[in-house]
């Protein structure tokens, strides 16, 4: 019997290992081209919902807006148009100016004590807390 044994060629053994390095070059190449791809969806996604956050905000600060407006009118309603100097919003109130003969017993009956009433000689200045005016918006 007779037995061959063969020794390894050295050929074959640099196309391996050169076979074997392209393979880990490609994974490699492979993985940071998909990693790229997956951190630009990612900016994407945290882009759109920045913008969907803002309108979401912004919806919520028009809408709190028309509230303010709304309420506003009502208490020009309350008091009459031609008693009314100015209304104004200052910092967290509503500050409504109105004649000196102005009956304001509507607004101390719609809001109590959260209205706060300064008489003066020339006029009466009435301060309504913006939270109570969302609070009562709440409540309805």
């Amino acid at each position: 019997m007779i037995v061959i044994v063969r020794t390894g060629n050295r050929n074959q053994l640099v196309v391996r290992i050169l076979a074997t390095v392209f393979l880990f070059l490609m994974f490699g190449l492979y993985y940071n081209h998909m990693s790229n791809r997956f951190k630009e969806q990612e900016q994407m996604l945290v882009k759109q919902l920045q913008l969907k956050h803002k309108k979401k905000i912004m919806n919520k600060s028009i809408a709190l807006e028309k509230t303010i407006y709304n309420e506003a009118r009502r208490i020009v309603k309350l008091l009459g148009q031609e008693h009314i100097q100015s209304i104004k919003v200052v910092r967290d109130k509503l500050l409504i100016v109105c004649d000196y003969d102005t009956n304001i017993e509507p607004l101390s009956v719609r809001y109590g004590v959260a209205a706060m009433v300064k008489n003066t000689l020339q006029d009466i200045k009435i301060g309504i807390d913006i939270a109570v005016i969302l609070e009562k918006k709440d409540e309805a």
